[in-house]
């Protein structure tokens, strides 16, 4: 009887494989006919709506309605995306790019200091000629989150401190989650071919 010898895992003769593997799925594709579309617009104008059923955050101890949570959400997202895509991806064709938020929640800054509730906004995003209305793209879920830290036991006492120095107020919570998903964006409409 032959002795074909054992198959024993070696570590290293996988390593080159994942490496690999990872640099491959790093290479992002798109159809071809969304990577033309993309590449032939620039966008012109930015408008941000809340869906019907838009979920909020709570009312805040401070007061402010749920309303006006979602209302200085839409209007930081809009300044911030309007700053940082108008022309973008540098086509041709004017484009509406257009934000329909279906959850936005600012947590309170007791929450956040307190509680470590964190704050989050999630929508869908669709791009339009401005001359036609027609949709040229849409994509789905882009979601961002601005994590506050959760402490239990004695790590409670340094998780509300990290959380009061790195909170310093809603709007700027709002900022940081616009700059976040417009990024996200950005990418998303980024015209990409196979590599």
């Amino acid at each position: 009887m032959k002795n074909y010898g054992t198959w024993a895992f070696k570590p290293a003769l996988l390593m080159p494989f994942l490496i690999s593997s990872a640099a491959l799925t790093g290479c992002v594709s798109q159809d071809p006919r969304l990577t033309a579309a993309l590449s032939s617009t620039r966008i012109s104008e930015v408008r941000v709506e809340t869906a019907p059923d838009v979920k909020m955050g709570l009312p805040l101890l401070n007061g402010a309605t749920q309303e006006s949570q979602v209302a200085a959400v839409v209007r930081i997202l809009r300044e911030t995306l309007s700053r940082d895509l108008r022309g973008y991806p540098g086509g041709t064709v004017p484009a509406r790019l257009v934000v329909t938020l279906h959850e936005a929640d600012l947590a309170s800054t007791p929450g956040r200091i307190v509680a470590g509730n964190s704050s989050f906004i999630d929508g869908t995003v669709r791009l339009e000629d401005v001359r036609t209305g027609q949709l040229i793209a849409q994509a789905q879920d882009i979601r961002t989150v601005d994590v506050t830290w959760k402490g239990e036991g004695m790590a409670m006492i340094a998780t509300i401190a990290i959380n009061a120095a790195a909170t310093p107020d809603q709007n700027a919570v709002a900022t940081r989650l616009a700059t976040s998903f417009a990024g996200k964006v950005k990418t998303w409409l980024t015209p990409r071919t196979k590599k």
